[in-house]
């Protein structure tokens, strides 16, 4: 089909585009006056993700895009809608019970049914990075702008209560662990001390032995005295090494401690040694110094894969002393947050007032239905010509025939119609192209 018979279609067939675009257009301009107008009202909501969530920890860019996902979704679910309903009353209203009779939910849940009415007007989207807007579409722009603010409190209401719940299993998890660990910690110190008594060694955790002390004092010992020399007990170094590790268990342990009274009963002794006179260290020239120094050192050796054993006990009840540690800070902190209402959203502004209806759009909706049924009776005048074709001109016969027209035998087409006027500029220029006709 060429243009020219596509526009002497349109020519012939101008009632129907004419009466199909009229029809669209009354019925759009009755349709927007007779819809309701609907009212948005906006508010928005601060997400706080600067910090570390305390519950969470720190979250990686997809994971907080996930977590913002969530809370937009959130919003419009039933479960937030629900809260709404509690508020508000809705659910005990005469008019909404008749409306949800009405509607013929038999067996159905008044609540749900209303909170999904909520749900169905409400939408959420993040407008920057961490700034939510809530919006509510109604028929009244009052109950708009409340039902908006309801909206968003009760979203508010139930982060905290997420939160604060979050934290209470948190807690109640934590607490367990730390407890198991603390029993853990208890009975590897038990078992530590229970090994020291067993072997004869008198030990205090984070400081030498005191086998390794007498060692340490008699190899200084040694150096000092010469031939002739008397070591007196009350300068002899072991006595002023005991009292200071006295001082220093006197700060952790009680007087009825067992390590305790093994020092002072070994102070007391070396006390009673040096009491008439006699060294304590066994001698007064160095070859007694000595002599005691190596069999000290025998003793020490002789005690060295026990005292790898304590050594390795003492590393494993550190490990479990720091595990119990961060257990209880960590359950010591969920607490914190289960007992306060810190969240970390809060509202922004207040809820706006709508003045003008967002919806019919009626300019928009008005131009709309006049391109809509210029196409649709475009459509309805091919769809007519096309069960209902006519021969209208030479090209219609060619077309139909495949044969050439020679000549056309009629009356002549009126001189001042439009469609003529475009024909014959038509034929003009197909006579100029061909240089067989001659210009009217």
């Amino acid at each position: 089909m060429s243009l020219v018979q596509f526009l002497r279609i349109l020519a012939a067939r101008k009632a129907i585009i004419f009466a199909t675009l009229l029809a669209c257009f009354f019925a759009a301009t009755v349709t927007v006056f007779l819809l309701p107008p609907r009212y948005e009202a906006h508010n928005r909501v601060r997400v706080d993700i600067t910090k570390p969530d305390p519950l969470t920890g720190q979250m990686s860019q997809q994971m907080m895009n996930a977590y913002l996902g969530t809370q937009v979704n959130l919003i419009t679910d039933v479960q937030t809608a629900g809260l709404v309903v509690d508020d508000l009353g809705w659910a005990t209203d005469p008019a909404n019970q008749a409306a949800f009779e009405a509607a013929g939910r038999p067996g159905g849940d008044i609540r749900d049914w209303l909170a999904q009415r909520i749900v169905d007007s409400t939408t959420a989207k993040f407008d920057s990075a961490n700034i939510m807007e809530i919006s509510y579409r109604g028929t009244d722009p009052a109950q708009a702008q409340g039902l908006a603010q309801a909206v968003r409190e009760a979203f508010l209401k139930l982060n905290r209560e997420q939160r604060t719940n979050t934290a209470q299993r948190s807690f109640a998890m934590f607490q367990e662990q730390a407890q198991r660990a603390q029993a853990a910690l208890s009975t590897a110190e038990q078992e530590r001390t229970k090994f020291a008594k067993e072997n004869g060694i008198v030990y205090q955790p984070g400081t030498l032995d005191l086998e390794t002390q007498k060692l340490n004092a008699l190899s200084s010992a040694s150096t000092v005295p010469t031939p002739g020399q008397v070591v007196a007990a009350q300068g002899n170094p072991q006595v002023a090494m005991l009292k200071q590790q006295i001082a220093q268990a006197q700060q952790t342990l009680g007087p009825n401690h067992p390590t305790m009274q093994a020092l002072k009963r070994q102070l007391a002794a070396m006390e009673s040694q040096g009491s008439g006179g006699s060294t304590v260290i066994g001698g007064t020239t160095r070859a007694d110094i000595q002599s005691a120094y190596q069999a000290q050192k025998e003793r020490v050796m002789a005690q060295a894969d026990k005292m790898d054993q304590l050594g390795q006990m003492d590393a494993e009840i550190a490990v479990k002393r720091d595990q119990y540690q961060k257990l209880a800070a960590k359950a010591a902190e969920m607490r914190s947050i289960a007992q306060s209402n810190d969240t970390n959203m809060e509202p922004l502004g207040n809820t706006n007032l709508p003045d003008e209806p967002v919806w019919p759009n009626k300019p928009l909706i008005i131009i709309g239905s006049i391109g809509f049924g210029l196409v649709l009776g475009i459509l309805l005048a091919l769809l007519v010509e096309l069960f209902a074709r006519r021969v209208r001109s030479e090209d219609d016969l060619e077309f139909a025939s495949g044969a050439p027209v020679l000549a056309v035998v009629g009356q002549p087409r009126p001189e001042n119609s439009l469609t003529s006027r475009m024909l014959r500029l038509i034929d003009r220029r197909r006579a100029g192209a061909d240089g067989s006709l001659a210009e009217a």
